[in-house]
């Protein structure tokens, strides 16, 4: 597996798109873009580019840098049982169409499920960690195989948790064995959940697999409101909207030494949460998540 170095989240807005433009430029080796935000869906279900799929299309033609997918709505534990084949039909045809443009090195989803029999949550919720769990993300996985051969998922932030929590990498690598999948590692999700759930992160992640890890996810967060939960705890969130903490440099500077197979970075920074005043600290990230993965 080739490592490919430090990538960047092209966020369809026209303001964060400009403020990043240096970093853009002048800092990523590749980018990184969530298909649903490059279509545009019809009456009849069926999908075609939007406006920002040209604007994307602009940016690896002139760049030469290559890009990842990394999808949000496929809804990986949506059973077939339940599943919108139609809707499922689209979604792969559209894919099938991008990636004969765009060239995807890999693809990754976001663990969990967002539509059961018509029904569509905007985020993804949490799934059991059972065996038909497995088999179902696996399924659904493997059905994007042939379009993009190198597939994977995201671990997941939960609020509340099914089982202890420590068995989650368990989970992770048994969906990895029973697709031949990949882990997108997002680190501050699971310092997320190691605070929330008081869980020493080096714990949390001492049974991962981490052959199978093929990106890696760098971002901030910020505390909820006390007024939120009746009790007035604080919950930690995975909200994208402030820099990496230091345990999270800590994490992934322990394990780039243990994952063989590591194509890329991503230091990820939401649309509308970034100020000017704060472009060079997240250049400076950038630079940081680079040296740690060339040379760690």
């Amino acid at each position: 597996m080739k490592p490919v170095g430090v990538g960047f989240s092209l966020h369809p807005e026209t303001e964060y798109l400009t403020l990043c433009r240096p970093i853009i430029e002048e800092e990523a080796d590749f980018f990184e873009v969530v298909p649903e935000t490059l279509w545009q869906i019809h009456q009849d279900g069926s999908l075609s580019g939007s406006p920002w799929w040209d604007l994307m299309q602009g940016i690896r033609q002139r760049s030469g840098k290559p890009f990842v997918c990394h999808g949000l709505g496929l809804s990986p534990g949506t059973s077939d049982a339940t599943a919108d084949e139609a809707r499922l039909a689209h979604w792969l045809d559209q894919l099938r169409r991008d990636q004969q443009h765009f060239e995807f090195l890999w693809y990754t989803e976001h663990l969990g499920w967002m539509e059961a029999s018509g029904l569509v949550a905007d985020l993804p919720l949490p799934l059991p960690p059972t065996e038909e769990s497995v088999r179902t993300v696996a399924r659904r996985l493997q059905r994007l195989q042939p379009i993009i051969p190198l597939v994977g998922f995201e671990n997941q932030v939960s609020y509340f948790a099914f089982t202890d929590i420590r068995t989650e990498a368990g989970f992770w690598n048994r969906i990895c064995q029973a697709g031949d999948l990949w882990l997108l590692l997002d680190l501050h999700n699971c310092y997320t959940q190691c605070v929330n759930f008081g869980v020493p992160l080096d714990e949390y992640l001492a049974g991962l697999d981490l052959s199978r890890v093929i990106e890696v996810h760098l971002s901030g967060g910020s505390e909820s409101e006390p007024g939120w939960l009746p009790s007035g705890r604080v919950m930690r969130l995975d909200s994208h909207d402030g820099p990496v903490p230091e345990p999270v440099w800590q994490a992934f500077a322990s394990i780039r030494p243990r994952c063989p197979n590591l194509r890329g970075v991503v230091v990820e920074r939401l649309d509308g949460s970034i100020q000017p005043d704060e472009m060079p600290l997240l250049r400076d990230e950038v630079r940081r998540a680079r040296r740690i993965f060339w040379e760690g």
